[in-house]
């Protein structure tokens, strides 16, 4: 007889469901356990929150080692998620606060070859001095100033501290400023390319760099203008600053590079060094002066060396609430402190950075100009709109760092700032690095402009056109047929060049938008239509400049346009009164939920294409169909 196995109990069809589900509410019971700690622990975390502690003596500490934006943008892979850039003003606004915190006694910077523009130069010079001024000491130190390239910027900052400390074998490179603009005319000529541009104002420059093969007169004339008194800047703070004479200054960069015993020799540097020497020395400062704080042993200690931008965290978790509360707050990121007034109580802050388009599109962007962000005239407009439906906002300052963009989009912008002002509330436009072209059309209508004196502006003028490929596809074998109806349906197109007839029409497009910006300035700053030529045809001034000729109103930073709003808007300037960025910056939490939700990802390519890259255009073909750009030359300002 034939042996036959017997399935076990476990292996039958019940058996074997009964064995999952087991399983299953093992897994579930076990997560949930899990859960529930972790739960009970957020909530008992929650509820026993409290801010962490400022030591009682405290000495700040940066490095100034990249970029410093105007705005934080989205994440991507350049600025994680949970290592968000760090702003031109969490800086300048740290400092300012600390300033007045008397536990701070000093601030040590150290300087690695940052990229600052010479406006954001001054605006952290003001900072540093407004911090001096209040009994502090600042010391700043670098391997090199500038080396085998060019540290006169970076000199001029450190120029700001009382102490400069260079490390040996480093050295000063100050030789000057200069402008760079590259020209590819000669380039296009030989691969089979034209550059069809149109231009309004006999100084707007920008098209020269596709459609010529050297500066023509005007704009030699121009940038010749804007360098000199941008180097007269710098030598002037300089001098006042080391106590030199402006001749002293300009003889030092006539000499251009000083190793380090000859800087020291010369008065630029003040010691010769290393970084961990000059920590020594504050630590030795702190002892000597006693300034033991309680529970915090060694005044001279590590745990007295606070950085920056960790000091203005911790000392904003200070004035927030303890408990749920504080958490929630300390979470989110959005609050903003009490003010003295109870009605029309708080400034809205707005920011407006990078090219100026009517919308923010997802994905890839490519923008022609000196920025890589985008200022979209939608995401503006629905922050003018939330700040109006905010009674309690008594002003407005709007911060501007654009070299231009789109006129349509411009108008957007300032109209909405139009429509803030008739509810009567003033509007401050405070310009950053840049705000030239339709960075101008929108800052013309506010009732105050302030700027750095190194801030570039005006390009009151216009230019467009766009780039035609049908030799170089010619020379490659490639055949394009098309087919249309109506005589300009391929008037924009990349691959034929404008017709005589097409060429005048869009010239005459230009002349409109061109007069439509003449009014705007006419109207906003009050300047007679016969004198507006002496401001406009694109030419393009300093801040300092464009005071003088009425296209600003005072020079200075953000805390400069903040006292005019207060001063516009009928306000005790001495009053503290809170200012509230509309819309709030995003906290981690809330960014990654959005990017959760809108699918964009940190991974969203984003290009930027200037006057150097249109080697890219030859080669995969895109097309340029920025029809009408109000815009700066690409120009390379080395300082």
């Amino acid at each position: 007889m034939a042996y036959s196995p017997q399935r076990r109990k476990e292996d039958r069809g019940t058996g074997r469901l009964w064995a999952f589900f087991s399983r299953f509410f093992i897994v579930i019971g076990i997560a949930t356990t899990i859960s529930t700690a972790l739960i009970v622990a957020t909530i008992s975390r929650a509820a026993s929150y409290q801010p962490p502690a400022l030591p009682d003596t405290i000495v700040l500490t940066y490095t100034f080692k990249k970029d410093l934006a105007e705005v934080a943008g989205k994440p991507s892979f350049s600025q994680p998620l949970l290592r968000p850039v760090t702003t031109l003003h969490e800086i300048t606004d740290a400092l300012h606060a600390a300033a007045k915190d008397p536990r701070v006694k000093g601030f040590l910077a150290k300087l690695e070859d940052p990229a600052l523009s010479l406006a954001q130069i001054q605006e952290l010079r003001h900072a540093v001095k407004a911090f001096r001024a209040s009994g502090k000491f600042t010391w700043i130190y670098a391997d090199s100033y500038g080396a085998t390239s060019s540290g006169l910027g970076g000199y001029y900052l450190a120029a700001a501290f009382d102490q400069i400390w260079l490390q040996p074998v480093g050295a000063v490179s100050i030789g000057g400023i200069s402008a760079e603009v590259p020209f590819f005319k000669g380039l296009f000529d030989k691969v089979g390319v034209t550059a069809e541009f149109a231009h309004q104002g006999r100084y707007k420059s920008a098209p020269e760099s596709l459609t010529q093969t050297g500066m023509s007169a005007p704009t030699r004339e121009n940038m010749s203008g804007l360098i000199g008194d941008l180097s007269r800047q710098i030598k002037e703070g300089i001098a006042l600053d080391r106590n030199f004479t402006p001749q002293d200054v300009s003889g030092l960069l006539a000499r251009a590079v000083f190793v380090d015993k000859e800087a020291l020799s010369e008065k630029l540097v003040d010691k010769i060094g290393y970084v961990d020497e000059m920590v020594d020395e504050a630590r030795t400062i702190l002892r000597g002066a006693k300034m033991k704080a309680p529970d915090e042993g060694d005044p001279g200690g590590d745990n007295h060396f606070v950085e920056l931008t960790g000091y203005s965290f911790l000392a904003d978790e200070a004035t927030s609430a303890h408990g749920v509360a504080g958490f929630v707050t300390n979470l989110m990121r959005r609050s903003a402190p009490p003010g003295t007034y109870r009605d029309k109580a708080k400034i809205a802050l707005i920011y407006g950075a990078g090219d100026i388009m009517p919308f923010a599109r997802a994905g890839t962007t490519y923008a022609l100009g000196l920025s890589g962000n985008v200022m979209a005239a939608d995401k503006i407009k629905a922050a003018f709109e939330e700040a109006m439906d905010d009674e309690d906002v008594a002003a407005v300052v709007f911060r501007i760092d654009s070299p231009g963009g789109a006129p349509a989009a411009a108008e957007t912008i300032r109209h909405a700032m139009a429509r803030m002002q008739k509810k009567g509330r003033p509007v401050i436009v405070s310009m950053g690095s840049y705000a030239t072209s339709g960075g101008y059309w929108i800052s013309s209508t506010a009732d105050k402009i302030v700027a750095q004196p190194g801030t570039i502006t005006g390009s009151i003028g216009v230019f467009g056109g766009k780039m035609e490929f049908s030799r170089l596809a010619d020379k490659l074998g490639i055949e394009v047929e098309a087919i249309s109806e109506d005589p300009h349906a391929r008037m924009w197109s990349s691959t034929k060049p404008f017709s005589k007839a097409e060429f005048a029409k869009f010239d005459h497009l230009l002349a409109r938008v061109y007069d439509a910006f003449l009014e705007r300035v006419a109207e906003g700053r009050g300047i007679d239509s016969k004198d507006i030529s002496k401001v406009a045809e694109g030419r393009v001034f300093t801040g300092a400049q464009a005071e003088k000729i009425g296209l600003v109103d005072a020079l200075g930073g953000l805390d400069v346009a903040i006292a005019l709003a207060k001063t516009e808007a009928k306000m005790d300037v001495n009053v503290n009164v809170p200012v509230v960025r509309f819309p709030p910056r995003k906290s981690a939490f809330e960014m990654f939920l959005s990017l959760a939700l809108e699918g964009s990802g940190a991974s969203a390519p984003s290009y930027q294409l200037t006057a150097a890259d249109m080697a890219v255009l030859l080669k995969d073909g895109l097309e340029v169909r920025n029809s009408q750009i109000l815009r700066l030359p690409d120009v390379d300002i080395i300082h």
